[in-house]
């Protein structure tokens, strides 16, 4: 039976939350903030993250030519050999935002049964959904998306082009079409990247969960072991010598050979964050409404870095 000092102690942890916000967030917290958002998520930690205090800008990328040792004469002239390029790669942040009505019910129950505080909980729950959703905008975004009638944009896909959008317009493409893939597919597709990427140490598969375990099937069924996937504890780790990257909520029948860090998530250190408690609608809600803005692009540093599958059984 719930005492008089629990209803008590609910109350004052309820209003805690109950208080309105409007912040927009210092250059240093925000990023702070999207650092530890980025966290809840699967494959974004992994990335490129970049922070940005403009809207639209160029992210320089540095390239480094090979064999550019030369013999020392004492004779040369200090022009260099024009083995270092700066060349750049536009971005151009959307806005976006994330609300939600949290139930001071479900806020309280959660945050008691771990012994937390209520306020800092609930912006963790904040992150954790926010996160999730950024690395599923981030990757699957298609500004020309439309739902199932055809006609109407997408709410969410809708709002930028992901990653996948940009890769599928590389020319390195391996179309298996209605065939299902093999590991020799795979390995094939290896040679369409240049050499200087294959050598990359942070060049791996990037797919879906669903093609990853039918890959896992197909490895398993083999009548004998080879050398061109790794399997560990019953766990596929490499395919041709090159780790897998499983992306929560990624597309289907897309598959991407990429270096990771080719892959660019870009923020501004824009955030401003609202809560408020007040209202009629509030009160028969018996919640809190929370809204999150920010501002992101997805951007593709090097589409000659990009070896990318489609195929209807991917």
């Amino acid at each position: 039976m719930t005492t008089n000092g629990q209803l008590i102690s609910k109350e004052q942890q309820i209003a805690r939350i109950h208080k309105s916000v409007n912040i927009t967030m210092p250059k240093k917290e925000a990023e702070e903030f999207i650092v530890d958002t980025t966290k809840k998520a699967t494959t974004l930690p992994k990335l490129n993250t970049k922070y940005r205090d403009v809207p639209a800008g160029k992210l320089d990328r540095l390239k480094v030519k090979s064999r550019q040792i030369r013999e020392h004469t004492g004779a040369e002239s200090p022009n260099g050999t024009g083995g270092i390029e700066t060349p750049q790669v536009d971005y151009a942040v959307r806005k976006v935002y994330w609300d939600e009505w949290l139930k001071n019910d479900d806020v309280w129950y959660n945050n008691t049964a771990r012994g937390e505080d209520i306020e800092t909980k609930t912006i963790d729950l904040i992150q954790s959904q926010f996160g999730v959703d950024l690395q599923d905008l981030l990757f699957n975004g298609d500004t020309d998306a439309k739902l199932a009638n055809g006609t109407t944009a997408d709410p969410f896909l809708s709002v930028l082009d992901g990653f996948v959008k940009k890769m599928k317009t590389s020319t390195l493409k391996t179309d298996l079409a209605d065939n299902e893939p093999t590991i020799d597919d795979f390995v094939n597709h290896v040679m369409l990247l240049d050499e200087k990427y294959l050598n990359m140490v942070d060049l791996a598969w990037v797919m879906n969960r669903r093609t990853y375990q039918k890959l896992v099937s197909l490895v398993q069924k083999r009548p004998t072991a080879l050398g061109d996937v790794t399997l560990v504890n019953g766990k596929l780790a490499e395919i041709a010598g090159y780790p897998i990257e499983v992306v929560q909520s990624l597309q289907g029948e897309f598959v991407a050979l990429t270096p990771l860090s080719n892959l660019v998530p870009v923020f501004t250190r824009d955030l401003q964050y609202k809560r408020t408690a007040e209202g009629a609608t509030a009160a028969i809600k018996d919640s809190t409404y929370h809204i999150l803005f920010a501002h992101a692009d997805a951007v593709v540093l090097e589409l000659e870095a990009v070896a990318y599958m489609t195929g209807s059984k991917l």
